[in-house]
């Protein structure tokens, strides 16, 4: 009598695991959109602070011989430069990252929209079918009405 009670608490129908699913790839794709744009946000401070740094040294009057040598003298524009390229290594990590879980999530979504006749198969399932997508849409922004 336990097991019985424990199977029947622990199984979920085919359409709820789906919809669990593509609650998760959007939450991952959400999140890794949000990792891109403060990588990006910290690519763009580190070059305009360096610009900045550059432009500030050059206007402050002392004559330079060869723009090639202030770079390479200069320490704090070395240092610059390593994490400019640091910045935009992680920078394209994390966007292919962020394709990849768009990718994932687009592919899930447009799966569930081409079986939800195998996934809702009954007039009972049909009807819980619309009340998911509409709280899909309001809740998770996730429109299954359309690819």
């Amino acid at each position: 009598m336990g097991v019985e009670e424990n199977q029947s608490t622990d199984y979920k129908e085919y359409h709820e695991v789906v919809i669990e699913a593509l609650i998760k790839a959007k939450e991952k794709e959400e999140k890794a959109e949000k990792a891109l744009f403060r990588t990006g946000l910290f690519f763009l401070v580190i070059l305009l602070c360096g610009v900045a740094y550059i432009f500030l040294k050059l206007s402050s009057g002392d004559s330079v011989s060869s723009y090639l040598r202030l770079l390479i003298s200069d320490g704090i524009i070395l240092t610059w430069l390593v994490a400019l390229f640091i910045s935009f290594y992680f920078f394209e990590g994390r966007s292919k990252k962020y394709e990849k879980a768009e990718k994932d999530f687009e592919e899930l979504k447009e799966d569930i929209i081409d079986r939800s006749s195998d996934i809702w198969n009954s007039n009972q399932l049909e009807v819980k079918r619309i009340a998911q997508y509409h709280e899909l849409k309001n809740k998770y922004d996730i429109n299954l009405y359309h690819k």
